[in-house]
């Protein structure tokens, strides 16, 4: 399976529980907030965009096999027990040996998922703090 799927499984799985929030077209590029000369300087290898996995809210990152990531904005405008609740849920969980780690974070009334393939959690944490630091 390739990765962009298994990550896309993945997001899925948690952007099932998001009835009424999501991104906003209008709002933040996930492509834009990380792109991929920075994603692929923070993960230390070049990685493109999938333009065909990519949507108004999510950005997936391609790199050598077995590498890449993504980025999802699952709510612009989140507040209150719904918010609490986004950030507290589990997705579903990672195949054993996937190699793939992430969560689910907030800057403001935004709340966006990152998914790398690393066991670096310093990387992801680099990632988490660049999407940050961009979003409006």
């Amino acid at each position: 399976m390739r990765l962009s799927k298994l990550v896309f499984v993945l997001a899925l799985a948690v952007v099932v529980v998001i009835p009424a929030a999501s991104a906003s077209p209008t709002g933040n590029d996930p492509c834009k907030v990380l792109t991929a000369a920075k994603f692929s300087e923070i993960m230390g290898f070049a990685a493109t965009i999938d333009k065909t996995a990519s949507t108004q809210a999510s950005c997936f990152y391609q790199g050598p096999p077995h590498s890449g990531g993504q980025f999802m904005i699952l709510t612009e405008v989140a507040s209150g027990p719904q918010a609490d609740a986004m950030l507290k849920r589990r997705g579903s969980a990672r195949p054993s040996g996937s190699g793939l780690i992430g969560g689910t974070y907030r800057q403001g009334s935004i709340i966006f998922s990152v998914s790398v393939r690393s066991t670096d959690q310093g990387k992801l944490e680099a990632l988490v703090t660049e999407i940050k630091r961009n979003l409006k």
